[in-house]
Order: structure tokens, then sequence, then C-alpha cells
């Protein structure tokens, strides 16, 4: 009478663990993408490659973004454009992961495969 009980317990704690720990590995590589940017890396490319090479267990279709936005007061603008005043614009970088997790069973509320993600915006001028 109990045991159906227990293993559909245990079927849910392996799928939530499953989820948190695919959601704070990606976590992982993103924050690793913004420490590099922190201290001032400038390539965006090689910062890419380092936040997906530290994302463990990394999904198939997972992948990161980094793209630089150029702001003006409120107002985003283009890299080349100076603000009113001659002043240059702000600068901030977006690193955006995102994966489909995928359940390892099939049972109730994890019955689909997700998307989660996660995105991390630093200001570097």
């Amino acid at each position: 009478m109990v045991l159906p009980f227990l293993c559909a317990a245990l079927l849910g704690i392996i799928d939530g663990w499953s989820y948190v720990t695919s959601s704070l590995s990606m976590r992982a590589g993103v924050k690793t993408a913004a420490n590099l940017i922190m201290e001032g890396s400038t390539n965006d490319t090689a910062t890419q490659a380092v936040a997906i090479s530290s994302w463990e267990k990394r999904p198939a279709d997972g992948q990161v973004t980094l793209s630089r936005i150029y702001v003006c007061g409120t107002t985003v603008v283009d890299a080349s454009t100076l603000c009113s005043g001659p002043k240059v614009p702000s600068v901030y970088v977006q690193i955006q992961a995102s994966a489909t997790w995928t359940p390892p069973f099939t049972f109730g509320v994890f019955s689909a495969s997700s998307v989660i993600g996660h995105m991390e915006v630093i200001r570097v001028r």
C-alpha cells in the first residue's frame, strides 16, 4: 500500500533534483562569463566559449549569447553614437543562456520538457 506512494515521491524528488541541478549548472556558466566581463574581458567570442565550456552537462540545444548594449540616458544607441555633451554611451553586456530541460522520468508535474534560461546584465562603462 505504501510502496506506490514512496515510489511516486522518489521519482518526483529525482525529477526535481535534475531540474535544479540543470538550472544551477547553467547559471554557473553565465556567472563565469560575468566574472570574466567584470575582470575586463573584451573578447565576447572567447567569453562565450568559456561560458559554454564551464556549463556542466549542457544539453545539446544549450546556448549562451553575449550582446553589448549602448545607452545614452534611457535610449539605446549604436556603438558609434555619442551622447549629448559629447559623452560616450554607457555600455552593458547582456549574457543570456537557454536550454531545454528533459526530465529523467516522465511523471506528474514533470511530465514534459521545459525551457530553462538565465540572464545577467553587467555595466562595463
